[in-house]
This record gives C-alpha cells, sequence and structure tokens, in this order.
C-alpha cells in the first residue's frame, strides 16, 4: 500500500478567508504546499518563492505555473497550473519519487457557486480512475458531483496498478471544490520494505485519533482541537508538546475537529491529552471545553 492511502486531507472553512477582514479589503488569494517530509524549493511563474512546507495568504489572484523541485535531487520535480482565487486557499499536497511516474499527490481549488449546498469536480491523472464517494457506488473520473450536503465526506481512488489514495473533505456550502489528483505507480516490491517504513511514519500522524480512543484514560473526559490554520501534510493539525510551553519539543499531531482522552491534568493555560500510545499537551487557545 502507498503513503497515500491512510493519509486524510480536511478542507475545513478555514480554507477560505472571506469572514477576516483583512482579507475582505484586500484583492489577495492564498496557497499552500507541503511535499511531506520531503523539502523541495516552490516556483510560481518561474520565481522563487521558498522551501516547503509553505503557506502564503497574499499572492495575487490568478492562473500560474507551480514548479515543485524538491532538494533530493535523486527526486523528480513536478510542474503544473494552479488556480488562485480571490479570498480562497488553493491546497497542494505532493509526494515525489525517483520519477514522475511514482510520484503523485492532490491539488484542491476552491469557487463560489449560487448554491445552498456544495459541489466537487474530480480530474484525474490517469483518466478513468475509480472514485467511490461515501462508500458508494464506484463512478469513474473525470467526474462532476452536484448538491451535495455540506459537511465531511469521505473519497477513495483507486486504479490497478497504482497507488490508492484515501481523503476526508469538508464540502462547503456555496463552493465548488476541485480536485486534481495525480496517482502514482505503486513501488516495485524490491522497495516495499522502505515505502511501508514511509506509510507508517504517516499512520502515525494522521491516525493519531482513531488510535488513542483506544487507551484508557484516567478522567474518562475529551479535548476537542478548534482551528489552528496551520496544516501537516494537508491536514489541518495542532501542535502536541512534550510539555506545557510553546517552546517544547513537538512530540506529535493533534488533528483539527477530533476529540482526544483528557488526562485530568492542567498547566497554565495548557492541558494534558493521550496521544497515540504517548501523552503531551496542547494549548487552551486552540481547544474546547473538556467534555464526557
Amino acid at each position: 500500500m502507498g503513503i497515500w492511502q491512510k493519509i486524510s486531507i480536511l478542507l475545513l472553512t478555514t480554507f477560505f478567508f472571506t469572514g477576516c477582514t483583512f482579507f475582505d479589503k484586500k484583492n489577495v488569494a492564498g496557497l499552500q504546499v507541503i511535499t511531506n517530509n520531503t523539502s523541495s524549493s516552490l516556483f510560481l511563474d518561474g520565481q522563487y518563492l521558498d522551501k516547503t512546507p509553505f503557506i502564503d495568504k497574499a499572492i495575487k489572484p490568478g492562473k500560474y505555473t507551480l514548479k515543485i523541485e524538491p532538494d533530493d535531487t535523486n527526486l523528480a520535480s513536478y510542474e503544473t497550473q494552479v488556480v488562485l482565487r480571490k479570498g480562497l486557499l488553493t491546497v497542494v499536497t505532493w509526494k515525489p519519487g525517483d520519477r514522475p511516474e511514482t510520484s503523485g499527490g492532490i491539488i484542491y481549488e476552491m469557487e463560489e457557486i449560487k448554491s445552498n449546498q456544495g459541489e466537487l469536480s474530480f480530474i484525474t491523472i490517469p483518466d478513468n480512475t475509480i472514485i467511490s464517494f461515501d462508500q458508494g457506488e464506484q463512478q469513474f473520473s473525470p467526474l462532476a458531483l452536484k448538491n451535495i450536503e455540506p459537511g465531511h465526506h469521505q473519497f477513495e481512488l483507486s486504479l490497478p496498478s497504482y497507488e490508492k489514495q484515501q481523503h476526508t473533505i469538508n464540502v462547503v456550502k456555496g463552493h465548488r471544490i476541485t480536485i486534481t489528483a495525480k496517482l502514482a505507480r505503486a513501488v516495485p516490491p524490491d522497495d516495499k520494505e522502505e515505502n511501508n517504513s514511509i506509510q507508517t511514519t504517516d499512520k502515525r500522524i494522521f491516525d493519531l485519533a482513531s488510535e488513542s480512543a483506544q487507551v484508557s484514560t484516567s478522567s474518562g473526559q475529551l479535548v476537542t482541537i478548534k482551528a489552528t490554520n496551520f496544516f501537516q501534510d494537508g491536514a489541518e493539525v495542532l501542535k502536541v508538546r512534550s510539555l506545557a510551553s510553546p517552546s517544547a519539543e513537538i512530540v506529535g499531531y493533534a488533528k483539527v475537529g477530533q476529540d482526544y482522552p483528557y488526562l485530568n491534568e492542567t498547566s497554565e493555560g495548557w492541558y494534558k491529552i493521550q496521544l497515540n500510545e504517548q501523552t503531551g499537551w496542547v494549548s487552551g487557545q486552540y481547544t474546547e471545553n473538556i467534555h464526557n
């Protein structure tokens, strides 16, 4: 199984910032690029931007050519077109491979529509990728889905000989999300051991909520993680630290919107939670009230 199979991409309402007065007054758009743990240089229309992970909410709206160039010269670079719309954030997640065929990722672009529901548009490389939406009947790309109830939904992209992708997405009222996905060729058998090692690391980051729910706690109460506008490998998360301090070591990431067991310890606005098989501290600024 490939690294993308266990990744959950959460497009939350923070992905569009029309509610923020600062952005309302300016003709700006946002771009976020995540390349897993592979540091890469970014170029927009040939101009150097920065290293990944990257986010900027003050870019002039328009259509651009984005180039992702890994620092590791053994990995293939990637070039694609992205559309940056006013007041909206375009998100690109990419896993470079040793050649274009083994590289893959997904692009999320949002635009406003006149509807009380949401819409999704799937474009894939290759075409005719199998799409399963909310575990329903299998369909094939390209695919447009209309009148979708706002809220969280799941979809899966699969094709024989390619790495499967599974994602969770938050459909937003009055918006269409265009999902452009490139599937990576499956890693040859000789490379499976290395690939499984990477997947385990990825699973540790993105499956913390489900795994931590199985751990017994002393208080029996839960802490809900609020929006942070900080993204790690495509998911909005909150940093979990070893101590109750913003400068303490990061021991993991808690997913926004998820509940984590509260360990009945508080220190100057910080809460101690159970995270996977370890414990850590989260800032009370980004947590809901403790509840059962």
